[in-house]
């Protein structure tokens, strides 16, 4: 199933009346006030009829204070790009990742094609530090300092102001979704500004450093510390004559130009051959462990990943206990476009879903039947499994991870992950009439094989190094197998 296909947020920023800087202001279009007071109310109504549980971590008090709030200052008519501004900060007091505006602000693609000034690092940021890992060359802030504050203005409070514009379930994910995007977090936050204040630590010394906005084009060239390691992709190899290691890498076609492509039969048939050829490889040198490695791992579809599990699962798998689904007006209508897309007579999860909709009133959470997954038939690998997963392991990789782990086929490592095991996913989306900004929402409960109800992160059994600023080394997979040697 389809279930969780994350795709990495937003940021903001600018700060205390430091200099701005002043670009031509990029031409939006604007929506009268009626127009958008009435796209606010659809939008409100909207995921409170559709969302799985919009109300499950902010209550509706705070809901109604921000709409009040918002809805008294639509008295003139408002840009696009405030309009948008505004709907995502709205959207993302969920706490939801898959609660959200789509799409980056109208403002910032002029702005950018116009190599506007904007924030000059990249940050990592961890159990209540911020990290620099990235700088431009020269200047008086390098990778390892940690920033202690921004403008004048403490990390908890300027943090939390680019929170705000950021979906997601925790502060953890959050800091995660926002690495890469502080350009343009911060300037959807604080706008443009010729040069940023900071207070930075380095060696145990706190000094005030006065550093000047970079252009976009700069900014994406930064190197970071963190890109000695690269992960991406798929590979299958042997670490030491025992152990297997593979990296299947997205579950998704990875060569994609078009939506229709993602979950293309033909790519999935390509990945399973290579899933099976690295396998049989492994069988072949008679490895007696296997590291799945899941780190920095985007997601995708249980199609993919549900054939690298079967090659050492022992019994039939699901990565839902139970999937629970809020029957709407705008779910139906979302899935009934699939159905109409279809060719006449095809069978297809849109259908049973169609047919369990049928038989409910909107407003009713009705449970979809998950099939079981088979292990292989045949030659199966039967070592012993362990997988590595990170904060940058997302969606149907936390899924997979997680049925691992709960079923018993394999021991997870690493650290705990920043996506939720037990979830609200499924992504749907409606319109609003007038801006036409589309609302993606999770029409579901997904709740994690061993029935766990709370949304929670991913906890590895076994906690291995995650060093802050990384190289070219790989410390936590050289820290499995000493572990794996040892044993």
């Amino acid at each position: 199933m389809r279930h969780r296909f994350t795709a990495l947020a937003l940021l903001g920023a600018s700060f205390l009346p430091i200099t701005a800087c002043q670009p031509a202001e990029a031409e939006t279009e604007m929506v009268s006030a009626e127009a958008a007071r009435a796209d606010l109310q659809r939008l409100y109504e909207g995921l409170q009829s559709a969302e799985a549980n919009l109300f499950a971590t902010t209550p509706k008090a705070a809901f109604d204070s921000l709409y009040a709030d918002l809805l008294a200052q639509y008295k003139a008519p408002v840009s696009k790009a405030q309009l948008h501004k505004d709907f995502q900060r709205f959207a993302a007091l969920a706490d939801h990742g898959h609660t959200r505006i789509e799409g980056q602000n109208p403002g910032w693609a002029p702005y950018a094609d116009e190599d506007g000034l904007v924030f000059p690092l990249r940050l990592r940021i961890e159990n209540g530090e911020v990290i620099v890992i990235g700088a431009a060359k020269g200047g008086d802030i390098e990778p390892g300092d940690r920033i202690r504050a921004l403008n004048g203005e403490p990390n908890p409070i300027w943090l939390n102001r680019i929170m705000q514009h950021v979906s997601a379930e925790t502060p953890e994910v959050a800091y995660s979704l926002i690495s890469g995007g502080e350009h343009y977090y911060t300037w959807l936050e604080y706008g443009p500004q010729e040069k940023f204040e900071f207070k930075i630590e380095r060696d145990g010394m706190l000094k005030t450093v006065e550093v000047d906005a970079i252009p976009v084009s700069e900014f994406r060239a930064l190197e970071t510390s963190e890109s000695g390691i690269d992960l991406s992709g798929r590979e299958a190899r042997l670490l030491t004559q025992d152990i297997g290691y593979l990296r299947p890498g997205p579950f998704y076609n990875t060569d994609a130009t078009t939506a229709e492509e993602v979950y293309d039969p033909d790519a999935l048939a390509a990945f399973k051959s290579f899933i099976d050829e690295a396998y049989e490889g492994f069988i072949e040198a008679e490895a007696e462990h296997l590291v799945l490695d899941l780190r920095d791992n985007p997601g995708g579809d249980n199609s993919f990943s549900d054939p690298v599990v079967a090659w050492f699962a022992d019994e039939p798998f699901s990565f839902a206990s139970d999937f629970r689904i809020r029957v709407s007006p705008e779910t139906t209508a979302s899935n009934q476009a699939r159905i109409d897309a279809l060719p006449e007579g095809s069978q297809s999860l849109s259908v049973r879903m169609g047919e369990l909709f049928a038989g409910a009133e909107n407003g009713d959470m009705v449970s979809f039947e998950i099939l079981h997954a088979a292990p292989r038939e045949g030659q199966r690998f039967e070592g012993e499994v362990h997988v590595l997963v990170n904060r940058y392991s997302y969606s149907n990789a936390v899924s997979a991870a997680a049925l691992i782990q709960d079923y018993g086929f394999g021991k997870i490592y690493g650290e705990p992950t920043r996506d939720m095991a037990t979830t609200y996913g499924a992504m749907e989306h409606f319109e609003l009439p007038n801006s036409g900004f589309v609302v993606g929402y999770p029409k579901a409960h997904i709740i994690r094989p061993n029935g766990e109800l709370k949304s929670h992160p991913l906890t590895p059994d076994v906690h291995l190094p995650v060093p802050s600023i990384t190289s070219s080394e790989d410390v936590t997979l050289n820290a499995l197998i000493d572990r794996l040697s040892e044993n």
